[in-house]
């Protein structure tokens, strides 16, 4: 049982630093959202090439729930190989409190918008469900309802030797490293490197070349009679307007009050979405160059701190 507690810790916070600011929530959007949507499920990033996370929050942000959502499955196959059962918790679950931004292809776009209401009608489906036991509970249950020598062999399916006694070699590591180290190490380099990422994003929005795109986009929005300044002041828009949603608390459990109306704002999303995508696809690729170049940079200037995480973790 202790070697379930340690694991059911440090599942607390990876998950807890899933949500801080390596992957921005939606009130942290002001250093991003100029730069906003990756244009393809793919990347020539260098920084994705070398670290394995990208710059660019949204697609940070993105890369971080698809790698947590893996390494999920990985840990209820890698459990129920032993012989048991393990829940875990949705990786989306995480990020409910903002937007979650998709792999960027125009499909996404089409289905998703900008991943503002679908993510908040994710976060009210998600409320609804808190009356059932969450993973944590689950598993306690599941645990106390083993025998004795199962609790044993669970403990050693889950965690391995962790717990070995000082001089007795250890077997084998257990399923919640196998599956989830590299996410933990993926998460520790995003948090030493969290200063230097913002200041990359801050620098690249400002600079004159991504002004001059921002100018670009907003002159083609407007002809399509969407007229906004910047990628940001959409995203605001979307986020103001989704204020205006009405909502209403019935027994603990917050819900719209109107359906429609956030029917016709996820519409709205979407189609806005959409243009805004078509709308870049002028400068798109000279972006992505520029931002490589910035991630090149970043990468020259902090190699000997990369050479020495990646050594203390290797």
């Amino acid at each position: 049982m202790f070697r379930y507690v340690i694991a059911s810790i440090v599942l607390a916070a990876l998950l807890s630093a899933c949500g801080s600011d390596s992957a921005p929530q939606a009130v942290d959007r002001a250093q991003s959202n100029n730069v906003a949507l990756v244009e393809s499920p793919t990347s020539d990033s260098p920084l994705e090439a070398q670290l394995g996370f990208a710059s660019e929050p949204e697609r940070r942000r993105f890369l971080l729930i698809s790698k947590q959502r893996s390494a999920d499955t990985a840990m209820v196959s890698c459990m129920k190989q032993a012989g048991f059962f393990y829940a875990v918790r949705s990786a989306e679950e995480t990020f409910r409190s903002g937007a979650f931004v998709g792999d960027g292809s125009r499909d996404w776009i089409l289905a998703n918008g900008l991943g503002i209401t679908s993510s908040f009608t994710d976060a009210l489906a998600t409320d609804t469900a808190r009356t059932s036991p969450d993973a944590a509970t689950k598993n306690l249950g599941y645990v106390t309802s083993l025998t004795a020598e199962q609790q044993v062999d669970y403990d050693q399916a889950l965690v391995g030797d962790l717990l070995a006694e000082p001089g007795i070699a250890a077997q084998s590591s257990g399923c919640w490293e196998q599956s989830y180290l590299h996410v933990v190490t993926l998460l520790g380099v995003l948090d030493e490197f969290e200063p230097e990422l913002g200041s990359l994003n801050s620098r690249l929005n400002a600079d004159p070349r991504v002004l001059g795109f921002q100018q670009t986009w907003s002159m083609c929005m407007d002809a399509a009679g969407y007229s906004y300044i910047n990628e940001g002041a959409l995203v605001d828009d979307v986020y103001t307007r989704l204020l205006g949603i009405e909502l209403v608390d019935t027994d603990g459990v917050t819900q719209v009050m109107s359906g429609e109306a956030l029917d016709a704002l996820a519409s709205f999303e979407r189609d806005v979405a959409a243009v805004s995508f078509d709308c870049r696809l002028g400068f798109g690729a000279k972006l992505a160059q520029l931002r490589y170049d910035y991630e090149r940079e970043f990468l020259d200037d902090n190699r000997f701190r990369i050479t020495e995480l990646q050594e203390s973790s290797g």
